[in-house]
């Protein structure tokens, strides 16, 4: 899970792309990078680090051009490097320059990478956005047209990818057939064009006529109105549900459907089965819960309370690289509100449990605080498969419910309670059901793909 954003015909381009990029800086925040086009010229800034960190004044003066792209990271395919920090720019003779940026994951990336290293292609990271990169400039250097680049490369590549690219000075937008990861568009509102993983880059630029990139489409930005190429268009959908639950921010729009309402609607469904608990107030574990628990609380007519207080110059504990700095983070990152939990009984909402560490040093401070009663309630299923579609869950074995028993869980987390929406509850607040993955609950995967073999030398430390 990455955030992309591509901004074409508008003065000023790489600024509105550190806006948008601002926007959607929880989406990843290890590493950020721009290309600006201007003539022909393609030019690269990128650093590790977060957005404001690395786009100061004398790096934007250096990004001139009327289109751009960018990218904020969350590793999921090679380590925490600049050679592995998006956009990659590809240029050569053969073909216009290339730079792109994608957000998603690429299952058949090995297999692949070693088919192109056989034809001389050489690659300076581990990141399956270089390989999407180095194949497409590829196919445009063996004279194919973009759209017959685009849709080899949809014929080819499995996985997720949600992509902005630049081909020379034009921008290009595309998504994989089955729609995994979410990408929208916009015009802008003094002219020109914006693209973005998530509907909040697109709204930051005052700008409402928002629609999504149709799964296996290809949008070209040139002179002109955009130019649409339906690829693959029957394939059957499979966008990422967990998106909905944990990753997109509330105030956005994502497969359709409207964040808020999707996440005040796990919370009342969770409510619904349980009339019978006794309790004095409906606490989230803030920020991306806050909203769950706001239904919960609603639907059974509880106060809703902000017993724990969270730092926000903390970044979000999930999408941490490795477990060390997850734990230390959660410390950090939330605090109990002085005398708030004394004596009471407390529902506490979260939106998952992936690996448990964070909940169970949550309960601990809870009790610690004084609550009486702790009882969690989770706005999701267990999840018990891992993700190959660009969500850092590499292993069943990393997962705690594959480690300790649901009834056993509770226990070992320190609570009174603990209760998970179920997968058929889930599945009954989006519009249409039949669009969206779930393989992290129920392990049906999309495409096909059960397992994938990742070579050791390969592996990042956040690799899935």
């Amino acid at each position: 899970m990455c955030g992309v954003v591509g901004i074409h015909g508008a003065s000023q381009a790489a600024l509105k792309a550190v806006t948008s990029l601002f926007a959607q800086q929880h989406r990843g925040q290890n590493g950020a990078g721009i290309v600006s086009a201007q003539d022909g010229i393609h030019t690269l800034h990128r650093g590790l680090g977060m957005v404001k960190e690395i786009f100061n004044p004398t790096a934007l003066d250096s990004l001139g051009g009327q289109s751009a792209i960018g990218h904020v990271r969350y590793p999921t395919q090679g380590p925490v490097t600049l050679a592995n920090t998006q956009p990659h720019l590809v240029e050569g003779e053969g073909h216009p320059p290339v730079a792109l940026a994608g957000n998603g994951d690429l299952v058949n990336y090995h297999s692949l990478r070693l088919r192109l290293e056989k034809k001389g292609l050489q690659f300076s990271g581990q990141n399956d956005g270089e390989l999407l990169a180095r194949f497409l400039a590829m196919e445009l250097g063996e004279g194919k047209t973009l759209p017959e680049a685009v849709r080899q490369l949809m014929e080819e590549i499995k996985g997720a990818y949600s992509v902005v690219a630049l081909v020379g000075d034009n921008l290009i937008a595309f998504r994989d057939p089955w729609g995994i990861r979410p990408l929208s568009m916009a015009p802008l509102p003094k002219g020109g064009y914006v693209v973005s993983s998530e509907s909040v880059g697109v709204d930051i630029h005052v700008t409402d006529e928002i629609h999504e990139v149709s799964p296996g489409s290809l949008v070209v930005f040139g002179k002109g109105n955009p130019q649409q190429f339906d690829l693959e268009p029957d394939a059957p959908k499979h966008h990422c549900i967990f998106e909905l639950i944990y990753f997109a921010r509330p105030d956005g729009d994502q497969f359709g459907e409207g964040v808020y309402a999707f996440r005040k609607g796990l919370g009342a469904s969770l409510a619904a089965k349980d009339d019978a608990l006794e309790t004095d107030v409906v606490i989230a574990v803030p920020d991306s819960s806050n909203v769950i628990a706001l239904g919960y609380a609603e639907a059974r007519n509880l106060p809703f309370g902000f017993g724990l207080m969270r730092n926000h110059y903390v970044g979000r504990t999930f999408i941490a690289p490795d477990q060390s700095i997850r734990d230390e983070k959660v410390k950090e990152k939330f605090n109990p509100v002085p005398g708030f939990f004394e004596g009471k009984k407390v529902v506490l909402v979260d939106d998952s449990i992936v690996r448990g560490s964070t909940m169970r040093k949550l309960v601990s401070m809870i009790r610690r605080a004084g609550a009486k009663e702790i009882h969690i309630r989770i706005g999701s299923p267990p999840v018990a498969h891992p993700c190959f579609y660009g969500i850092d869950t590499p292993t069943k074995e990393e997962l705690v419910i594959n480690q300790i028993s649901q009834d056993d869980l509770s226990r070992h987390l320190g609570a009174d309670s603990l209760t998970y929406l179920s997968l058929r509850d889930l599945m009954k607040i989006p519009k249409n059901e039949e669009a969206f993955c779930t393989a992290c609950f129920s392990g049906e995967y999309p495409l096909g793909i059960k397992e994938r073999v990742i070579p050791v030398s390969t592996r990042g430390d956040a690799s899935p």
